[in-house]
């Protein structure tokens, strides 16, 4: 906690850096993207999939060809489920919370293949890394590998930092190296050099 403190002093974090907000409480720093908002892309295909239900049901009320009626039904259920799925992609929200008090990292995220909600707490002992890597669009991100039983796993805490936001991450990732114990110990302070003294 003291170690932390002093990093901080000597780095002040920004209080926005790449797609995320930064921010302080006691014993805590908080870095969060914004949460996303449903699109037009996801309210298409909601209403593409409903479109597919109700003329599989005015199908079925007119007798038409069975087959014709399965697919429409099948089609308007795949349709519904990629919404659903789409709109949670859409709204996902990325967080991290790294709580001296605790001495612990908490990593909110979103599950790449179903989109669901996510939580992983993770000792600050098991944290291997928290280093800047570049994206393929040129940005960079800060990502931290730790150990989750017995695998190493990465998360990305900061994407899409731009080149002028480069000395903020830096800084963070000195900030969250400090506090994960991963950066080296400060050199300590040189003696003052003795006065040289000859005796003839």
């Amino acid at each position: 906690m003291a170690r932390f403190a002093d990093v901080l002093e000597s780095n002040p974090a920004p209080r926005a850096l790449g797609d995320v907000r930064l921010r302080y409480e006691p014993s805590m720093l908080i870095g969060e993207t914004a949460k996303g908002l449903g699109t037009w892309r996801s309210s298409l295909v909601w209403a593409a999939g409903f479109s597919f239900l109700v003329f599989s049901v005015g199908a079925l009320v007119l007798q038409w060809d069975t087959s014709v009626v399965l697919t429409l039904l099948v089609l308007g259920g795949l349709l519904v489920a990629a919404a659903v799925r789409l709109e949670r992609l859409e709204k996902r929200q990325r967080r991290f919370v790294a709580n001296f008090g605790t001495v612990s990292l908490r990593l909110d995220f979103t599950s790449p293949i179903a989109g669901y909600p996510r939580t992983l707490v993770v000792p600050f002992d098991s944290v291997r890394a928290a280093e800047l890597l570049q994206q393929e669009d040129g940005a960079a991100c800060l990502c931290v590998d730790f150990e989750k039983d017995r695998a190493l796993l990465r998360e990305v805490l900061v994407a899409h930092i731009p080149e002028s936001q480069r000395a903020e991450a830096e800084r963070l990732e000195r900030v969250l190296k400090g506090a994960f114990g991963l950066g080296a110990p400060p050199p300590p302070p040189e003696a003052p050099p003795a006065d040289e003294s000859s005796f003839e």
